[in-house]
């Protein structure tokens, strides 16, 4: 028996031992290897643009992301859209204006039931086409998840991108289209930077909930690189679409490799996790930046991303915010990418350069180093937007350094911008947190994470089934914490021993892993089926992705606290009998209220989405509801004795 729970023990540390060193290498920004894309040759002096005070070599766009243009929700999200058209996109006057995703809400009024509605098409393309007829700069929009709930292809009928976008009636019928396409910007002087859409949709697209993870398979792959090889000689390649790389699924996981290249790949999807990651930023061990941006829905979030002689710098700003403070010389040291653009010019500047976009004119420019006054800047150029300090990098070669931007405007408006920089190439590291969101695989991780908690579930209660002497493994010291731990152990233990619940419990979890949760129309006009795994609609498999983290949900939820109520129930019949347990009123108000989570459960979510269907066909949770009273019957009518006979306690 000591040798099976010491087995239990080293497999479980060599699992874990495993995952903990994934987690560091994902998480890693160092470079290890060499990817010939990633290795810029460093320039020579006389061939540098100078970073001095002159409008050369610098223009810039805009990214907007997650819209969510609605016919019963929030109808400012579209008004609010026209204002940043023609208060903001006009003055900025960006090179291009990139939408990533979620363009439309496609839900219908109970915001559960999701639907392509044509009117929500309509009105962005209102909006987008006023938009680009007061500006130079050319719209380029992509699909997200909402654009494609209930989408069976991309030539479907109601896939309304072709038709409605700015994007899809312009590339629809080139070939590969779908799976990627190249929107150039070709300056006066010949320089030319891609920016490399990517759609990851699902196809089909299912209903919602689960079309929350972008796919990637391999025809999509082959292009991807086939765009990174034709990219190859731009001064600076720019990838995006709407899901972040860590939230598509694809075997191998290859699309950080193949974009490695790149300076940059812009995202959406998150929403910045409702305001808990504002500033959703990682580097990729490639030298390549991941940038999340904030929701056009709720925050009405949008990023202006400057380009100033190959050294790229952005800035996010709110709807309402004036004015808007972009440095881009000296740029922050956080989002240096030395082995793609030129960060050695910053050494030999001449000039700090702030890009200021305001309604009024701008009357003053201070700028700070390390709280100390630097001095005024002054505009380039009359009407333009950048405003030039000279300086002295070499002062700054040694650590980190702080500038602070004060700005004054005509009507008496005050803007700030702070960022650190280093003239000596120095690099400020990333937040855990969205290093987490941004560099995990996360299907991969909720795969893992998911099995594991089966494997010790089903492992654990095997092992304590095995043993009849349960108190040679509880704690002898009488601490809080020990005594804690003795009684769930204990509880688990009386519930492995009874036959009935045993198979119940191990079999209820296993079936969770690896049958069908239920059947409904995942699409409109298909009933598919789900499973942990995956979901099988209309002759055609879709890994899972969401449903892995649906079954986290439903395993700490329903499982483990079934588990212990049931040993609860064991162990107060062991100890004071069974009268006094149906006497107590926190036990039966417990299971009251755990039954009533669980009828909520079989009724809500699945059957809303995926219609009644999802209730009469579904053995996870409307099985749910039977097994819960079935075992605490069980375990009110167990024979406590013939089931505890040779065991010590």
């Amino acid at each position: 028996m000591h040798r099976i729970y010491l087995l239990f023990i080293v497999g479980t540390s060599v699992v874990v031992s495993f995952g903990i060193s994934g987690l560091l290498s994902a998480l890693s920004s160092d470079f290890n290897g060499i990817h010939p894309k990633t290795i810029r040759k460093i320039r020579n002096a006389e061939d540098w643009p100078k970073l001095d005070g002159s409008l050369k070599n610098i223009f810039w766009v805009v990214q907007i992301s997650d819209i969510h243009i609605s016919l019963f929700v929030d109808p400012h999200r579209a008004s609010d859209l026209l204002t940043l058209c023609e208060d903001y996109i006009k003055l900025i006057n960006p090179e291009s204006v990139i939408v990533t995703g979620d363009l439309t809400d496609a839900k219908k009024k109970g915001h559960i039931e999701s639907i392509q509605l044509k009117d929500e098409w309509v009105v962005y393309q209102n909006i987008m086409k006023r938009c680009a007829a007061g500006i130079r700069a050319r719209w380029v929009d992509i699909r997200g998840n909402h654009d494609c709930f209930d989408v069976h292809d991309f030539s479907s009928d109601n896939n309304y991108y072709r038709w409605f976008s700015a994007t899809g009636p312009v590339y629809e019928k080139k070939k590969d289209f779908e799976e990627g396409f190249i929107h150039s910007v070709v300056r006066p002087d010949g320089s030319t930077y891609s920016f490399i859409g990517i759609d990851t949709c699902s196809r089909p697209g299912p209903n919602r909930p689960f079309n929350f993870f972008g796919y990637i398979d391999e025809k999509q792959s082959r292009h991807l690189k086939y765009l990174s090889a034709v990219t190859a000689t731009s001064n600076h390649t720019v990838w995006f679409g709407h899901y972040p790389t860590s939230l598509n699924v694809q075997d191998p996981p290859n699309l950080r490799e193949i974009m490695s290249g790149s300076i940059m790949y812009l995202c959406g999807h998150l929403h910045t996790m409702g305001n808990v990651v504002p500033r959703m930023y990682a580097k990729h061990s490639t030298g390549q930046l991941e940038l999340e941006l904030g929701d056009w829905k709720d925050n009405r979030m949008f990023r202006i991303i400057a380009f100033d002689n190959d050294i790229v710098s952005f800035t996010d700003a709110k709807l309402g915010q004036w004015p808007i403070i972009l440095i881009t010389n000296p740029k922050d040291n956080q989002f240096l990418s030395p082995r793609i653009e030129p960060v050695e010019m910053i050494y030999f500047s001449t000039h700090i350069r702030i890009l200021i976009f305001s309604r009024s004119k701008i009357v003053r420019v201070k700028v700070y180093i390390d709280s100390k006054v630097l001095g005024l800047a002054q505009q380039a150029a009359p009407n333009s937007p950048l405003f030039v300090l000279h300086w002295n990098p070499q002062d700054f070669a040694r650590g980190t350094h702080k500038m602070d931007v004060s700005v004054m405007t005509e009507d008496k408006n005050t803007g700030f911008a702070s960022q650190y920089f280093s003239t000596g190439g120095q690099e400020r590291g990333f937040s855990l947190l969205p290093r987490l969101l941004l560099m995990l695989n996360i299907y991969n991780v909720a795969q893992a994470l998911f099995g594991l908690m089966v494997l010790v579930y089903v492992t654990a209660l095997t092992l304590l089934r095995l043993c009849s002497n349960i108190r040679q493994y509880l704690f002898l010291r009488k601490y809080l914490l020990c005594t804690f731990v003795n009684s769930i152990v204990m509880k688990i233990w009386l519930a492995s021993r009874v036959t009935s619940l045993f198979y119940l419990l191990v079999g209820s979890v296993v079936y969770m892993a690896f049958g069908p949760w239920f059947a409904g129309y995942i699409l409109s006009d298909h009933i598919g089926v789900v499973f942990a795994w995956g979901i099988i609609v209309n002759g055609t498999f879709i890994a899972g992705g969401l449903t892995y983290i649906y079954a986290i949900f439903q395993f700490l939820t329903f499982s483990v606290p079934l588990t212990l109520l049931v040993g609860h129930i064991l162990d107060q019949r062991r100890r004071q009998g069974s009268l006094y347990l149906q006497k107590n009123v926190l036990f039966v108000l417990f299971t009251l209220l755990m039954f009533t989570f669980v009828v909520y459960l079989a009724c809500g979510e699945f059957v809303r989405a995926y219609g009644k269907i999802a209730f009469l066909l579904g053995p996870l949770r409307t099985g749910n509801v039977v097994l819960l009273p079935l075992a605490v019957r069980l375990a009110l009518k167990a024979d406590l004795k013939s089931t505890l006979v040779n065991s010590t306690f």
